[in-house]
C-alpha cells in the first residue's frame, strides 16, 4: 500500500491525536513539505474549537455532504467510533455553526495529506499517482488535484494555485479526503483524462 494504515486511537482522543499528526506533519511552515518545488501556505490563524480552520476542512465533512448513500466509515474501523454519522444536528457535533460535522473516518487518515504531497514530488505513474489541474466554478481559482490510488485506497489532497508575474508562487492547501462515492470516482477519472490530453 502507498500509504500508511489509517491510525487508530481511543473515541475521546481521535481529533486531538488527529490534530498533533496535523501539527507535526503540515502547521510548521518551515519543515512542511513543499509540493513540486514550491511553498504550500496553510492558514492556521483561523480557528475553530482552538484548532486551525484548515485542520478542520481535513477532519470534518461538510453538511452539504449529507448525499450519501451510506455512512462514509461503513465497513471500516471508524464506524464503531464515530457518535456523528453524518448527522449535521446530532447533539454532540461541536461543528454545527460551520455547517459541518466531525469525521473519524477522515481524522483517522490525515497522515494521509503530507504522504500525498511526498509521492506526487516521486512523480509516481498512473494510475497510482494522478495530477491534473481544473478551474473552480464558483470563484474562477485555478486548482491543482492530487489524487492517490492504490488497492483500497483513493485519496485526493486539494490545493488552490496562486500566482505571482504569471507563474505559480505556491500552493494554498484546500482540503484533503477519501474518495467514496462512485460518482465523485468517475468525475475524478473524466476531469483527469480530459487534462490528460490537453496537455
Amino acid at each position: 500500500m502507498l500509504l500508511s494504515p489509517p491510525w487508530n486511537a481511543p473515541v475521546d482522543q481521535i481529533f486531538d491525536q488527529a490534530y498533533s499528526i496535523f501539527e507535526e506533519d503540515l502547521k510548521d511552515k518551515d519543515t512542511r513539505p513543499r509540493l513540486f518545488d514550491r511553498f504550500i501556505f496553510i492558514d492556521v490563524t483561523t480557528e475553530i474549537q482552538g484548532k486551525p480552520r484548515s485542520f478542520w476542512h481535513i477532519a470534518s465533512i461538510g453538511e452539504d455532504d449529507e448525499k450519501y448513500s451510506e455512512l462514509l466509515c461503513t465497513g471500516d474501523e471508524s464506524e464503531a467510533k464515530c457518535v456523528y454519522k453524518c448527522d449535521p444536528t446530532h447533539e454532540d457535533n461541536f461543528l454545527k455553526e460551520e455547517n459541518s460535522i466531525p469525521c473519524v473516518f477522515r481524522a483517522c487518515r490525515i497522515r494521509w495529506v503530507k504522504e500525498s504531497i511526498e509521492l506526487a514530488n516521486k512523480k509516481l505513474p498512473p494510475p497510482l499517482l494522478r495530477v491534473w489541474q481544473q478551474r473552480d466554478q464558483k470563484s474562477g481559482d485555478k486548482k491543482i488535484l492530487v489524487r492517490v490510488t492504490d488497492d483500497k485506497v483513493d485519496y485526493v489532497v486539494v490545493f488552490r494555485i496562486a500566482y505571482k508575474n504569471g507563474d505559480i508562487y505556491m500552493y494554498q492547501l484546500m482540503t484533503a479526503y477519501p474518495v467514496v462515492l462512485p460518482g465523485y470516482k468517475r468525475r475524478f477519472d473524466k476531469e483527469y483524462e480530459t487534462y490528460s490530453k490537453k496537455k
